[in-house]
């Protein structure tokens, strides 16, 4: 029986979340022309994904879907008992760096360079950008 749960959290741009995966110091795997990354769970229970983020003993996939977007899958049971925190902190976290990551892609190809960044005591990340005319 498999224990691979899906994650809310849908992603339409994969470079965003590997840069935001790689904020949160997370190593991952990506998927290659040739093989699909491979995702561990519970008793040896594998699946196949486009990115397989490392977190011990067990792995987060990130599964391409059919309209195009990617949404992350795990053995969250398993993440959370190994010391790793539980899927709604993982979701937040994510959903948050992620979120950053998307704003400054978009605005770096509008031709806008980061000027700072601050993290507010609430939790809010304050992005300052400037384009040059």
């Amino acid at each position: 029986m498999s224990h691979f749960t899906k994650c809310e959290l849908k992603i339409t741009n994969l470079v965003a979340l590997k840069k935001a995966l790689a904020d949160m110091g997370l190593n991952f795997t990506e998927a290659t022309a040739e093989q699909q990354a491979e995702v561990r769970g519970y008793k040896g229970a594998k699946l196949n994904a486009e990115l397989s983020v490392d977190m011990g003993k067990y792995d987060i996939g990130v599964v391409k879907q059919e309209d195009g977007t990617y949404q992350m899958v795990a053995d969250w049971w398993g993440i959370e008992v190994t010391g790793h925190g539980t899927q709604q902190e993982f979701e937040e976290v994510v959903n948050q760096k992620y979120a950053y990551q998307r704003v400054v892609l978009a605005c770096e190809e509008q031709g806008y360079t980061m000027e700072e960044v601050k993290n507010e005591e609430t939790g809010q990340i304050q992005v300052t950008m400037k384009k040059w005319a």
